[in-house]
């Protein structure tokens, strides 16, 4: 008998040490390298809307700017990394935090309806169901696997694998923000000016055709050169109050660039939408594609901040809605498509990311 515990022993504690191996490479290297990736994207990025809808809620309860929230979560997330990098009695503790904080704010996006992109790695998060089933096999791996503790010799192999994996995670993260650097315009509005209608702009205005400006988005030379902002660089839309009110007492009427001067004489639609978004196209050519039913005004939301993309450009299916636009510069923070139904001005209705297939705020077709 003791034989043979002699020959079953090894075997157990060969497996043993490749539990505890795997359980440092996660928490020391691979959940700080997840972290990292999501910390540098969303500094890249530097917006706040990309933020979870539960973070932004609690920064609104808390009176707290979104910037100043933003930062708060990726210091938040920088102290975790250097914690799991650096002290091993704390590293376990601190992924589990961490992921158990994902996988639950991840399931309130889920919850709320958010099935397209949790902000998670900014700009570039999947799905939020993917990123909650990653985050989740990670902290499956966290609890399961307890970290082996290690000699001299292995932390310094364990060091040098960090490194080299930060800095890949780092390079790589870099290379993209070059790579995907966006090309954008500052303005979509043709220039106001005889020489332009003469040319053709006035079949753009009327939404019968396109130049090469408005195809691509570029700037023109009489764009406006000051506009009405918020005061601070980033609008989270609420639309709560909107309804009975008059449309051009509401703030974000007040910030549109080329609204037309007859927006409070009888019934009409005013349209806010993005021109790379696939559920606003679907929407205007489902709705409108033969022809508005009432005056429509289009106005295209600055994809960003820096001003309206040139590239993945939708085609517009309503040839006879009036254009206008919000002014770059501001993080424009909404779900387009938002439909606003007026009557000699007063909003009747509002919507925020309208659906195409069963539209709740199209009362005049």
């Amino acid at each position: 008998m003791n034989s043979n515990q002699t020959i079953e022993d090894p075997p157990q504690t060969s497996s043993m040490s490749a539990a505890g191996m795997i359980g440092t490479l996660v928490v020391r290297v691979i959940v700080p390298a997840w972290v990292l990736a999501g910390a540098l994207l969303k500094f890249g990025a530097r917006d706040p809307s990309l933020m979870p809808k539960s973070f932004r809620n609690i920064a609104h309860g808390m009176s707290l700017d979104l910037k100043t929230t933003l930062s708060v979560v990726l210091v938040i997330e920088m102290c975790a990394i250097c914690v799991m990098l650096f002290n091993k009695n704390w590293s376990r503790l601190t992924a589990l935090l961490m992921l158990s904080v994902f996988v639950i704010v991840l399931a309130m996006e889920l919850l709320s309806g958010n099935m397209t992109n949790c902000g998670c790695l900014g700009s570039y998060s999947p799905p939020p169901w993917i990123m909650l089933l990653i985050d989740s096999v990670l902290l499956f791996l966290v609890v399961t696997m307890h970290p082996s503790p290690l000699g001299m010799k292995c932390m310094t192999r364990l060091g040098n694998v960090q490194a080299f994996v930060m800095a890949a995670v780092a390079s790589t993260i870099a290379v993209m923000w070059v790579l995907d650097k966006p090309v954008v315009a500052g303005s979509t509005l043709p220039p106001p000016t005889a020489n332009a209608v003469a040319e053709g702009d006035e079949a753009m205005i009327g939404g019968g055709g396109s130049t090469g400006n408005e195809a691509f988005g570029q700037a023109t030379s009489d764009a406006p050169s000051t506009d009405t902002v918020p005061a601070r660089d980033w609008y989270e839309l609420d639309t709560s109050d909107w309804v009975g009110k008059q449309a051009k007492d509401i703030d974000l009427v007040k910030f549109i660039r080329g609204l037309p001067d007859d927006l409070d004489e009888g019934e009409q639609y005013l349209i806010f939408y993005s021109r790379t978004c696939d559920h606003c196209q679907m929407l205007l050519e489902f709705h409108f594609g033969f022809g508005s039913p009432v005056p429509t005004t289009l106005v295209a939301v600055p994809e960003n901040v820096e001003g309206f993309s040139t590239e993945g450009l939708l085609d517009n299916p309503c040839m006879d809605c009036r254009p206008a636009e919000l002014p770059p510069g501001v993080n424009w923070i909404m779900t387009p498509p938002v439909v606003m139904a007026l009557r000699d001005g007063e909003v009747v209705c509002v919507k925020e990311g309208e659906d195409s297939d069963a539209p709740e705020c199209l009362p005049f077709h």
